[in-house]
């Protein structure tokens, strides 16, 4: 059993040649290309994390499948309602400094649970090989891209229909194996990974069988390729601009399936259309309540961002109007939390062995936390002041001699240094006024479903028949 550091996990990359493009060009490799600096810093960082004296003791546990220790939130089947609590509770504290957890363990446990159902349902031996395919994961402590949304094209017609399919789908079929074509979007740091996990994104029909596939293979097999969008930090190492983004989050991948060959030891789907709906509903539940926790952390973050910034202007909590807006941000983040913990007290267990959490619950309470991001921004905005979009560079403050103008001038309060000021403002620029903001917008409004897939998911759970019966009898309605 592999267990790796932040320094392992960078000296396996070189093993893999992926073929990766950013900014229009080929790299050379991921692992000397400056873009590609803060993903690998982050997927490293998120190594030596679960290592930490501070996190190992929760956030490694024993797999079933080996006997060993592995990383609770990357590589782990969840199959208990103590794995989904000391997830949540590790994704909010982990997304708090952070912003993103990488929380793969989600996506593995879901697509074992699809895979478990092809073969109760057709008799299939797919699930042996998906077992296989985590136990070396788990062995060599590597790291997936999973491959979920298709581009889907005219949202009026099925992939099948589409006067030019660009959803991955297998175009042909052959004795050891099958080849597959087409498109996967939002491949968060993709080109940082080893392997690519692909899945079906939704419910399909007959005519689109050929889409219902679902597979596992090498980054740097022959044929897939990487278009990277670079990460939302600077691209230069910095001091005190860019507090988070300089180090941490990363590129977002749209990934190309170019006749790719899959051995069939690595197919895990093929053709079974019927279950293909059950994949999202399964993410809905799951990746739902990991967002929950993942936005209560950014509450989290905002609220001491926020308070720090006041502190340093010279105001503090007893300021009537920061008090409350600072609260809002506490009460929104206990809010998500509250859902997240909430969701497992209503869980269930699938017969796969994978512990899913109340769905219902997950989709509520992310649909209100995340609500609350852009109000949360503005706050950041009102408290911080203009300097945020105005400050001089950190170029201007490391030359002496402008140093000597402007020590005075953006003073506040006289319990911190000018450069201690200039530091929270800065962490509040990157967090509220800079292309962080944006990938931050993303990750709580798109990222695991829309608004409207959570508004989906409540209504069709909840029973809503129910209290209209509770209503009639309390209204003495007998029709």
């Amino acid at each position: 059993m592999t267990i790796m550091s932040g320094k392992d996990y960078l000296e396996s990359l070189r093993k893999y040649t992926p073929e990766v493009y950013i900014r229009g060009e080929r790299i050379d490799h991921v692992t000397t290309h400056p873009l590609m600096r803060q993903t690998l810093n982050h997927i490293a960082s998120g190594y030596d994390l679960m290592n930490s004296p501070e996190f190992r003791d929760r956030a490694m546990v024993v797999s079933p499948l080996t006997g060993e220790p592995i990383p609770r939130l990357q590589l782990h089947i969840q199959q208990s309602e103590e794995d989904l609590l000391i997830k949540a509770e590790l994704t909010r504290e982990i997304s708090s400094r952070r912003i993103c957890v990488g929380c793969m363990s989600n996506m593995l446990s879901v697509t074992w649970a699809l895979i478990h159902d092809l073969d109760a349902n057709h008799g299939t031996d797919y699930f042996p090989r998906f077992t296989s395919f985590v136990t070396r994961l788990q062995k060599s402590d590597e790291r997936i891209a999973w491959c979920m949304m298709d581009p889907k094209g005219d949202r009026s017609l099925s992939p099948s229909q589409q006067p030019q399919p660009t959803d991955l789908r297998i175009v042909k079929r052959k004795a050891n194996g099958i080849v597959v074509s087409g498109t996967k979007l939002h491949t968060t740091f993709g080109p940082g990974v080893h392997q690519v996990l692909v899945v079906p994104c939704r419910a399909l029909n007959e005519e689109d069988k050929d889409f219902a596939v679902s597979f596992a293979l090498p980054i740097d097999t022959k044929g897939i390729k990487m278009i990277a969008r670079p990460s939302p930090g600077p691209t230069h190492e910095t001091n005190m601009e860019s507090p988070i983004s300089s180090r941490f989050l990363g590129v977002e991948a749209t990934t190309i399936f170019d006749e790719v060959f899959v051995p069939e030891e690595n197919i895990f789907m093929c053709g079974e259309w019927q279950q293909a709906m059950n994949l999202p509903f399964y993410f809905a539940s799951l990746h739902r309540q990991s967002k929950c926790a993942c936005s209560a952390g950014h509450c989290d973050l905002f609220a001491g961002a926020a308070a720090l910034c006041a502190e340093v202007n010279g105001l503090s909590m007893n300021v009537s109007h920061i008090r409350d807006k600072i609260t809002d941000m506490m009460i929104a983040a206990e809010t998500g939390f509250g859902c997240a913990l909430g969701a497992v007290s209503r869980a269930g267990k699938h017969p796969s062995g994978v512990c899913f959490p109340d769905a219902l619950t997950a989709n509520a309470g992310l649909h209100t936390i995340r609500s609350t991001i852009g109000k949360h921004i503005e706050i950041l905005h009102d408290i911080a002041g203009g300097l945020i979009v105005t400050m001089p560079t950190e170029a201007d403050w490391d030359n002496l001699q402008l140093r000597e103008y402007l020590e005075p001038a953006l003073r506040g309060n006289p319990a911190y240094t000018t450069e201690e000021r200039l530091r929270a403002i800065q962490l509040v620029q990157d967090l509220a006024s800079s292309r962080l903001t944006g990938i931050l917008l993303g990750y709580t409004i798109n990222a695991a479903g829309s608004p409207e897939t959570n508004k989906v998911v409540i209504r069709t759970l909840y029973d809503l028949e129910k209290r209209i019966a509770q209503a009639k009898e309390i209204a003495s309605i007998y029709s």
